[in-house]
């Protein structure tokens, strides 16, 4: 047995090369091991290449304000495994971490025995959701990586959403659009509505076709319901429903998250219209996500991003076009290695006055060299270690230039925990 949450992260670190394993033979073992809380659970299923984060919050926020317990999964965590698992926006306590883990330990031992290892990601989920099931009315489940074979793809949701496809983990999902959005479909389940952003008509008639299958409605962005921008308002259409509202995140992609969100809670048989008119405005206003364009320096100006493919790496650069254009600005950049490292960088380079990349402590990282070679901006630096990067920056006051840090989610939680 685990005798602190110290031993387990320990077996846990031991474990990393085991790395990412789709499939959900280990998960059925490990939940039935435990009952099989999945069954138990109340839950919104969001899947997407980006926005599954702020789309998470908005419906996390407006169903607590509405007076229910929350439980929430995101990945990854800008801090620790734990805080992946949360209730009411607070990480799951020691104690309770600790004991969900040490439901699992036979069964983890009889995989490990059978040459069938459980990945760390399958045995976080396993612990959230046993947790949920305890402590949760409702839970808002983000999928890892696609859904198909996601670890958390076992729940049977009320509503699923799926909020964008775009190429990313193409290492496991595929080359094609078509392949990606066949893993993003995977989580429609039978008889299940299904909230879809904006995608592709290729990657729609994939999702559409998996939705029939399964006898699954589709509620459609701009088709079924639409979002209206007036100057910082924004307004929610479906059919005779309007909601106006504010937002707090920046960023146009913003509103389409918020968008689908709405929609998601609209088709919960609990969230009458005159609810949604008091809880869902007061959500969205007050509504942030850590690392999504987060000022977390004032003098001078440091914005974080957690774009960390292209598709973010455009919006990022969209929201900074919009509101800063006429700003002096530097980036600094740091990416992992299996990312589209060439085409996010193009794509960089004409936005920003000085890029500066770096690199930092995790084995996927790539180096500031290899960065540097793929910019061909006129100004660009590198910097072996950004700590001192940034102190330099600061404690100069640099104050001619905005700074932005972006690349990698992991590396961006790693500056926001410096600054906080």
């Amino acid at each position: 047995m685990f005798r602190s949450v110290q031993s387990f992260e320990e077996f846990l670190d031991n474990r990393e090369q085991i790395g990412i394993k789709p499939g959900l033979d280990r998960m059925h073992r490990l939940l039935g091991a435990v009952g099989h809380p999945e069954k138990k659970i109340k839950a919104i299923h969001v899947a997407g290449t980006n926005g599954k984060g702020s789309t998470t919050v908005y419906l996390a926020d407006t169903l607590k304000l509405a007076g229910y317990r929350i439980g929430t999964f995101t990945s990854p965590s800008l801090t620790n495994r734990q805080a992946m698992i949360q209730l009411n926006g607070a990480t799951i306590s020691n104690q309770s971490y600790l004991y969900y883990a040490n439901q699992l330990y036979h069964v983890l031992a009889t995989l490990d025995q059978f040459n069938n290892p459980a990945s760390n990601f399958e045995i976080i989920v396993a612990i959230a959701y046993q947790f949920f099931a305890d402590k949760a009315e409702f839970s808002i489940i983000e999928a890892g990586m696609g859904g198909l074979e996601d670890a958390t793809n076992c729940i049977d949701p009320l509503v699923s959403v799926i909020t964008s496809i775009d190429y990313d983990h193409t290492r496991f999902l595929g080359e094609t659009m078509a392949e990606i959005a066949n893993h993003k479909a995977g989580i429609i389940k039978p008889h299940r509505p299904v909230v879809v952003g904006q995608v592709s008509e290729e990657a729609f008639q994939i999702i559409h076709d998996t939705a029939q299958k399964n006898e699954a409605k589709v509620y459609r962005f701009n088709e079924n319901f639409q979002m209206i921008k007036q100057d910082n308002n924004f307004i929610y259409k479906d059919h005779g429903l309007t909601i106006p509202f504010r937002l707090s995140m920046k960023g146009d992609h913003q509103i389409h998250n918020a968008g689908l969100a709405i929609k998601a809670l609209m088709l919960l048989d609990f969230f009458n219209d005159s609810l949604s008119q008091a809880v869902i405005p007061k959500a969205l206003a007050t509504a942030v996500i850590p690392a999504r364009f987060e000022q977390v320096h004032f003098n001078p100006v440091v914005i974080i991003d957690g774009a960390h493919n292209l598709a973010s790496i455009k919006a990022f650069l969209d929201t900074i076009a919009t509101l800063y254009a006429d700003k002096k600005k530097t980036l600094i950049f740091s990416a992992f290695s299996d990312k589209p490292i060439q085409a996010m960088i193009e794509r960089l380079d004409n936005s920003f006055d000085q890029i500066i990349f770096t690199t930092f402590d995790h084995e996927r990282a790539e180096t500031a060299e290899n960065l540097y070679k793929f910019s061909r901006h006129k100004n660009k630096k590198m910097a072996s270690d950004w700590k001192q990067l940034l102190d330099q920056m600061i404690y100069k006051k640099e104050t001619q230039s905005m700074t932005f840090v972006t690349g990698s989610l992991t590396f961006v939680g790693k500056v926001r925990q410096y600054f906080k």
